[in-house]
């Protein structure tokens, strides 16, 4: 029969993860990745309507109504300067939409 001399034995080296380790390292990591995402599912595509709406539509819908009013004044059209002066107002209201919010409601 052969002896195992405790020289020849393999030591462990340092920690080894148990069961309940892991468990407790895993519900203490799950609810700070679940509370870096931001708010609820909603809130992305709200943002993105509300940039398209005060951006991209905004803009091209006032370059359109000023282009026709334009022409409207430039053809003589009754109503031409008061038609453009609503224009102007829909335009900054329009395109100013979010400034407008956060300086009255601080949105």
């Amino acid at each position: 029969m052969k002896t195992v001399h405790s020289s020849a034995r393999v030591k462990s080296s340092g920690w080894r993860p148990t069961f309940s380790g892991l468990l407790l390292l895993t519900l203490l990591v799950i609810p700070v990745a679940a509370h870096a995402q931001s708010g609820t599912p909603f809130d992305t595509g709200f943002t993105a309507i509300q940039t398209l709406f005060t951006g991209t539509i905004a803009k091209v819908a006032s370059l359109v109504a000023i282009v026709i009013g334009g022409y409207g004044f430039a053809h003589g059209e009754p109503g031409a300067k008061k038609a453009l002066a609503g224009v102007a107002a829909g335009t900054g209201i329009a395109v100013l939409a979010v400034n407008v919010l956060s300086w009255l409601w601080g949105v």
